[in-house]
């Protein structure tokens, strides 16, 4: 059977380099403490090294899987996630006073990668289905028939926002609210290229935001980040609240437009996260302007080329898949850099690809298998699905017992 798989060679060889980039990155900024606990490889290096080679395969398998075995399997994956959600409540393994990681001896899982991936494609084949909204019949002239033909039909259509919001209730109750900010965010950047109005859009970004500040300011340690950002470098904060972020700032600052060279860097010494959250510190205080802005690069040709790949899918479904990475990995690039350059508080969101973290970089390579799947044109998947069954059924000759 001969197949001909369309892919694209330049998303590839981005998510390579990115990974690279980070494996780099976790060695030198984890080096330091692995040498003060007699250890020569430090062990989020191990870690990632091994996560990188499983995420390879995992994205090799989703590429091989059809654009329309996608639109299903995206439930499963879905359902899957939610029920590791669950038990990440339950059981899962609790650090720093948040429960995010289902320990499974070998490795730990954390359920909130993947369901930034489950998510994009749940909402990606319920979009790529849906037929325009239907028009009312006049113009409405009472409140009555706005509500009967403009407000009610729009909230039947709003069911999959249920979805997205089992999903992101689930994960800020871990708590870990960062994450489910990048998946709403991505959710209405989905919505938007699904053609989503902006009345409805404008609507429920409103309704977001005030979401957003009643749990922000439900706990006291998210509203005093918020509160003390602008006075951290005082005398009062530099060392407490404020201590990760002015580290942070100080050691970029540094870098200068070169870096202090290859291992002189400080930060990762006195970061609490120096390989995870605030991995970018050490690359620009190292290699200076120019190494992260390299990062950087790669983060933003990864995103200009999916959405260069999604303007020229010949579906819905796959226009969809493609706006919604690029939206996550843009969406958390330029989050995690305006945390580490002391713009933002510190919140938690990684960057793809280049951070510690095994859950995050398999969910990643996933997406861009996927990516690399939907690429593949819809007639070229009816071909050779008709030429799978034709060498199912004439593999060989049959011969007559008579």
């Amino acid at each position: 059977m001969n197949r001909t798989w369309k892919w694209d060679p330049v998303l590839l060889w981005l998510g390579i380099a990115s990974t690279i980039v980070g494996l780099l990155a976790i060695y030198d900024a984890g080096y330091a403490r692995a040498a003060a606990d007699g250890m020569v490889v430090p062990r989020e290096f191990r870690s990632q090294l091994l996560a990188s080679i499983v995420a390879v395969i995992g994205a090799l398998g989703c590429w091989m899987v059809s654009k329309r075995n996608w639109r299903s399997l995206a439930w499963l994956g879905y359902g899957l996630t939610v029920v590791g959600l669950v038990v990440v409540k339950l059981i899962g393994t609790e650090i720093n006073g948040a429960k995010r990681w289902i320990d499974l001896k070998v490795f730990t899982v954390q359920p909130a990668e993947f369901a930034k991936l489950f998510v994009i494609l749940v909402l990606a084949a319920i979009l790529a289905g849906r037929k325009q909204a239907p028009k009312p019949p006049r113009r409405p002239t009472h409140w009555a028939e706005n509500l009967d033909w403009v407000w009610m039909p729009r909230i039947k259509r709003s069911w999959p926002l249920l979805l997205v919001l089992l999903a992101v209730g689930l994960i800020v109750i871990e708590p870990d609210l960062a994450t489910g900010m990048v998946i709403v965010v991505v959710t209405g950047a989905m919505l938007f290229l699904g053609g989503v109005s902006r009345g409805s859009l404008v609507t429920l970004g409103v309704c977001c935001a005030v979401v957003v500040t009643l749990l922000v300011v439900e706990e006291p340690y998210r509203m005093e980040r918020i509160l003390h950002h602008g006075d951290r470098w005082s005398s009062d904060n530099i060392e407490s609240i404020g201590y990760q972020t002015t580290q942070s700032e100080a050691a970029m600052a540094n870098g200068g437009a070169f870096g202090l060279g290859l291992g002189e860097g400080r930060a990762k010494h006195t970061l609490p996260a120096p390989t995870t959250d605030f991995v970018l510190t050490t690359i620009a205080e190292e290699t200076g302007l120019v190494g992260a802005l390299a990062v950087l690069a790669l983060m933003g040709g990864a995103t200009w080329r999916l959405m260069v790949l999604a303007r020229s899918a010949d579906d819905r479904f796959g226009k969809l898949v493609l706006g919604g990475v690029a939206s996550w990995i843009g969406v958390q690039a330029c989050t995690n850099v305006v945390m580490a350059n002391g713009f933002a508080p510190p919140i938690g969101v990684p960057m793809p690809f280049v951070s510690y973290g095994g859950s995050s970089l398999l969910a990643l390579w996933m997406a861009l298998g996927v990516c690399q799947s939907v690429l593949r044109p819809a007639a070229q998947e009816v071909t050779d699905e008709a030429s799978s069954r034709d060498g199912r059924w004439h593999r060989r000759p049959r011969v007559s017992r008579a």
